[in-house]
């Protein structure tokens, strides 16, 4: 286990810390959550309101006393601060990014602004639609109440942010990682397959499948016909929006290929099993379709029998 470093020897370390994260837009987001992105110990407490907003507006008694109300150590607010300093590490690429960008008048950003250059670098397709990432349900609704639909838009909107305006943490993620082109972070939200440009059809199957609950994942292979509705239109749309390699899906099953065999060039080998199962009814050509029953002769309709 990680060492926790000892808490300081005065309060300016701790005020340094928390006056640099005070304007993040992380403030609200679980400290448990910041500490499984970065390579610091794990946070104790997982609780929704256990946020760097608890401790950032306490001096350094109070931080310490509230620490110890939780059952913390006085050296956790060591943790505490080597947390608040690597995340705001982390996250100064985004803001380095979007004092870049200037928005045109019309509200699109510049083709030669730096996260757009990224997106082509990574062969990413700013009108894919943002329905089918992994955005968190709070974040997907924030952009269609702002009616942003495309991951283009979503550069686009993020850019006529205020730096002050705090909204999830998924939507800072991912606008980090595509300034950093941090491959292994976009997968999170985007399909991404490592080492490809472009988005996929089987990573995006993946995403769909990752939102689901280890229960629901398994209730979908004891009974595959029993698809949650929202995955089953989720996995439609996606079809439908990868049509190329859907075809080529299509056509490696009447070839012979099983869904587990098309699935087997997915990475997370642990989600193989539900995504082949979730794209098996997508992959049925009309060759491999039941051949409808021949039609009886004109003796058998005229007499009843052969």
């Amino acid at each position: 286990m990680a060492t926790i470093p000892p808490i300081p020897a005065d309060a300016k370390a701790w005020d340094k810390a928390r006056a640099a994260f005070a304007k993040s837009i992380l403030v609200d987001t679980p400290l448990a959550s910041l500490a499984q992105d970065l390579d610091v110990p794990a946070w104790p407490i997982s609780a929704p309101d256990e946020t760097p907003a608890a401790y950032i507006y306490l001096p350094y008694t109070q931080a310490v006393a509230a620490l110890a109300a939780r059952g913390l150590p006085p050296a956790q607010l060591g943790a505490l601060i080597t947390l608040l300093n690597d995340t705001n590490a982390f996250d100064q690429p985004f803001g380095e990014m979007m004092e870049d960008i200037q928005p045109a008048a019309s509200g699109a950003v510049d083709a030669d602004s730096p996260l757009i250059k990224n997106m082509a670098k990574l062969g990413l397709p700013a009108d894919f639609p943002l329905a089918l990432s992994g955005l968190s349900a709070a974040t997907l609704d924030l952009c269609r109440i702002e009616k942003v639909d495309t991951l283009g838009g979503f550069v686009a909107f993020a850019s006529r942010l205020s730096q002050a305006v705090i909204v999830g943490g998924d939507f800072r993620e991912l606008l980090n990682a595509l300034a950093q082109r941090d491959e292994a972070a976009l997968a999170r939200f985007l399909p991404l397959r490592k080492g490809a440009p472009g988005l996929h059809l089987l990573e995006g199957v993946a995403l769909a499948a990752r939102r689901l609950a280890p229960p629901a994942r398994a209730a979908i292979l004891a009974r595959p016909a029993e698809v949650p509705p929202e995955a089953a239109e989720r996995v439609v749309a996606l079809v439908a929006h990868f049509s190329a390699e859907h075809a080529a899906m299509r056509q490696a099953r009447a070839g012979g290929a099983t869904p587990e065999q098309i699935a087997s060039a997915l990475e997370d080998v642990s989600l193989r099993p539900v995504v082949a199962a979730l794209l098996a009814p997508h992959l049925t050509t009309a060759a491999a379709a039941t051949p409808p029953p021949p039609k009886p002769s004109f003796w058998r309709r005229l007499f009843g029998r052969a």
